[in-house]
């Protein structure tokens, strides 16, 4: 697609583009052709539109000539200028278009399956274009011309966040965007990938200047988050468990494939830097195209919303098909989930039996199958708790507002399992009768390469139940909702139980399996032998019998950065870049408090504790204890029996662990923020209900 057919499309769509024309050097070696342009308003820009210009294989961008600002005086020169910088001028063309000077001007990476990135700065582009200035960088929402129209009766983006000198360009943004998807609908067979779109801000106008396909795939970005896996995975995930996360990526996507068959294929999971990250711009693209708010989703998964999109109505009035979806597999979710989970258990023994022999006759074929049911299982689980989270958010986000979401408390499966955890360390419950109830679960129990609670030893359990010094303060009092309030809470107790009744179970069927690889890959490779440590292909390859136990041994193990970012973008190099680079995204919208999860105004000391393990489960002796964590798990339950508060940097209202401390009545509160900062031993006071902290005396003043 040359420069001018570019061009030539921008106005046949309605676009708003400087007047242009074309010129070929047929033509320009003919006197008087300049007469022609007679209507043109001068100075212009003389551009290349080379025939091998901008295709989809290859871009040549800067490889030709532009001249700009050009007078009329000068317009010949110039036009030679431009042609003499062709490999053969016959045949060829230039394009001749009025100069604007625009108070902004900069470039939109629109890809196909990844976030559009705007980069815009003052004045004209030619500064942006060569690296001279540091740009203005946004996450451009996916709207539509309806979002155009209705942008100044209400406007439902805030971009730069309050008081920012960029928000009289939002409606110039809004029709960027819109533009962007027509031109992305017309070129879907020239700019497979998306396309590079150039454009200028006069006033409140926008003109395109130019739009070639983006021949650079690995520059596609998405938003990662560590998000709920920073709550149920360790600070370093087993490399196995990032194997078998990562191969389903494209299975989990599918859920909301399956409610809205017209959004594009997006990869729900990204490795990088060694870690499984949740695509958190695929979910926010979403909520874009039904009208929903994204913050309803950044709230849910405890991450900053980098694109601010409000509800906008116009919207469902166009997806109500996906609505329907969406309430039929709400309504049904509780239903569904209770039959999986009693046909999987099935499944799962016959499916462990039927392999017996084949384990011993060929092994690989056996890993195969074993994985595959991992993928099923990981799969299924992890679809069913989208279900039940979308059945929650709504009625949870309303039930919050109302301050009512701690007066409803129940107690979920996973609840009592703090409850028996503590019994039985008070000695009110044999550890038999413990083990057989919950000896499948343990510490990050979500990564199949984490111990389980029956596998602990005599001297692990001795550190698992050592009495603290100063026991945990008792539970607040219940707070009693009134019985006018239960037919709006008890649909959601219903699915709140369910979904912590689903983990309890899953966690079943993920120690089922951790035992058969265990066995199998202990008898053929030594007692001491860590299966989680290697890829799946690597197992598959050591278990048939291809790979030497010392080939195992000298392999190392995958870099891995932690959980090192709350939010990031991350291109297909796996190059990294903060939120902080997005303008609107600095200090002035940083949280001065958390959310409040169970209400309680307590004084303590910060326990601080990085990863849950037994190394770390002894209680300081202080006299009362808050603990302090960047993330939080059911696992965690020997650390809430010992102290009287929790604070967590990263969570939500709907996590595993903030449904187990709102049951239990522990003060504590999620998404703290992180200035002042805490450390271990400060003396602070916290206020459940409202989320705020305040920092009494510092560790180090005493």
């Amino acid at each position: 697609m040359s420069k001018l057919s570019q061009l030539a499309l921008i106005r046949r769509l309605g676009l708003p583009t400087p007047r242009f024309t074309g010129l070929s050097r047929e033509q320009s070696q003919r006197s008087g052709w300049e007469r022609k342009l007679s209507r043109m308003r001068f100075p212009v820009a003389v551009r290349s539109s080379f025939h091998a210009e901008d295709q989809a294989d290859q871009a040549m961008a800067g490889k030709f000539r532009t001249e700009l600002r050009v007078p009329r005086q000068r317009l010949p020169d110039a036009v030679e200028s431009v042609f003499g910088s062709y490999p053969d001028p016959a045949g060829q063309e230039v394009i001749i278009q009025e100069m604007i000077e625009p108070d902004y001007a900069g470039v939109v990476f629109a890809f196909r399956a990844a976030v559009w990135k705007v980069e815009l700065t003052e004045g004209g582009g030619e500064r942006l274009m060569g690296g001279q200035v540091t740009p203005y960088t946004l996450l451009l929402p996916k709207f539509g011309k309806l979002d155009l129209e209705l942008t100044p009766l209400l406007r439902r983006w805030r971009p730069f966040g309050r008081r920012h000198p960029l928000n009289g360009l939002i409606r110039p943004l809004v029709r960027l965007s819109a533009g962007c998807q027509e031109l992305l609908t017309a070129t879907a067979d020239t700019a497979p990938l998306g396309l590079d779109i150039e454009f200028a801000i006069k006033g409140r106008r926008i003109y395109f200047l130019q739009a070639r396909p983006i021949t650079t795939p690995e520059e596609a970005e998405e938003v990662l988050t560590s998000a709920n896996h920073k709550e149920i995975l360790p600070p370093y995930p087993s490399q196995l468990m990032t194997d078998v996360i990562a191969s389903c990526s494209r299975h989990l996507f599918a859920y909301y494939q399956r409610l809205d068959p017209s959004l594009e294929q997006r990869s729900f999971i990204q490795v990088s830097a060694g870690m499984p990250w949740i695509n958190l711009s695929a979910l926010l693209d979403m909520m874009t195209a039904w009208g929903l708010p994204t913050s309803l989703v950044a709230d849910t998964v405890g991450a900053q919303d980098p694109y601010r999109v409000k509800t906008r109505p116009w919207r469902w009035i166009r997806k109500w098909p996906v609505f329907v979806r969406v309430l039929k597999e709400q309504f049904t979710v509780v239903g569904r989930t209770r039959r999986w989970v009693r046909h999987t258990q099935r499944a799962l023994l016959r499916e462990t039996e039927s392999r017996r022999k084949l384990w011993y006759q060929t092994p690989d074929i056996a890993f195969t199958n074993w994985f595959t049911d991992l993928q099923f299982l990981y799969v299924e689980l992890v679809t069913l708790m989208q279900a039940l989270v979308g059945a929650m958010s709504g009625p949870v986000k309303l039930i919050s507002k109302l301050g009512m979401l701690p007066h409803i408390a129940s107690q979920s499966e996973s609840t009592r399992y703090l409850e028996a955890f503590r019994d039985m360390q008070a000695g009110r419950m044999p550890r038999e009768v413990f083990l057989e109830r919950y000896g499948h679960r343990g510490f990050y129990e979500s990564d199949i390469g984490q111990k389980r609670f029956h596998e602990f030893g005599p001297g692990e359990w001795e550190a698992l139940l050592q009495r603290a010094s100063q026991p945990a303060a008792a539970a607040a009092e219940p707070l009693r909702p009134g019985r006018l309030l239960r037919p709006l809470y008890q649909p959601f107790f219903r699915i709140m139980r369910t979904r912590e009744w689903l983990r309890h179970h899953a966690m079943r069927y993920f120690d089922l399996l951790r035992a058969e690889i265990q066995l199998q890959t202990q008898n053929r490779l030594g007692p001491a032998f860590d299966f989680s440590r290697y890829p799946a292909e690597v197992l598959n390859e050591a278990l048939a019998g291809r790979m030497s136990a010392g080939t195992l041994s000298a392999m190392q193990p995958a870099q891995q950065s932690g959980w090192d970012y709350d939010a990031f973008l991350r291109n297909g190099a796996d190059r990294r870049l903060p939120l902080s680079v997005l303008a609107g995204l600095g200090r002035e919208d940083a949280a001065h408090k958390g959310i409040g999860i169970y209400p309680g105004r307590v004084q303590g000391y910060i326990w601080q504790v990085d990863r849950a393990e037994l190394e770390s489960l002894r209680r300081p002796d202080f006299p009362s204890v808050i603990l302090l964590t960047e993330s939080l798990d059911p696992g965690w339950a020997p650390y809430f029996v010992q102290v009287q508060g929790v604070i967590a940097y990263v969570g939500g209202l709907l996590s595993h662990a903030s449904i187990v401390l709102r049951e239990s009545r522990i003060p504590s509160i999620t998404q703290a923020p992180r200035e002042p900062a805490l450390h271990h031993g400060d003396l602070v006071e916290l206020d459940g209900r409202t989320g705020e902290i305040w920092l009494l005396q510092a560790a180090a003043d005493r």
